[in-house]
């Protein structure tokens, strides 16, 4: 009976961490400071992720990584879209998407410990509606109301500091 008992609780240790998220907040917040070449590298580094594919849009090059693993493509981000200030300064935009709801959930909870503040939290008709802040990072979430799927949106601001 012991054995049983402790080769079912090591099959549960095994198990749960087969299908755990293959990003944190934390590593998406930087990925906001690295040009696209950058991000590649380092995504194809941790090997969770691949390239998908690589689309320019006005201008800037968006490219698009999908989740490897046992639940291949249930994760994607999105770098390449920023904003270009007059200094010359370059403000980027990351995207996470998930399909499972519970990442996404896991994601306000990281976002939360990281120290931003809730600055809105409301809904439309198709999703909850999650707005964060702090000096230098807007953090957007959109959780489908049918729990589907989910939307995490990290872009850097100007920080106006003074000298």
């Amino acid at each position: 009976m012991k054995k049983c008992l402790f080769l079912l609780s090591t099959m549960f240790v095994c198990y749960s961490g087969v299908y755990c998220q293959s990003i944190k907040f934390n590593d998406l917040i930087y990925l906001t400071s690295l040009n696209n070449r950058q991000v590649f590298d380092n995504l194809m580094q941790g090997k969770a992720f691949r390239q998908d594919y690589t689309m320019d849009v006005n201008g800037q090059e968006m490219e698009y990584f999908k989740s490897i693993g046992p639940k291949a493509n249930s994760e994607k981000i999105n770098v390449g879209g920023y904003t270009k200030l007059l200094d010359g300064a370059i403000l980027r935009t990351v995207n996470y998407t998930s399909n499972d709801p519970l990442y996404i959930l896991n994601m306000i909870s990281q976002v939360k410990r990281y120290g931003l503040e809730l600055k809105f939290r409301g809904e439309d008709a198709t999703n909850n509606i999650y707005l964060y802040d702090n000096n230098f990072y807007h953090v957007s979430i959109y959780l489908r109301r049918d729990q589907t799927s989910g939307l995490v949106e990290i872009k850097q601001k100007e920080y106006l500091g003074i000298d």
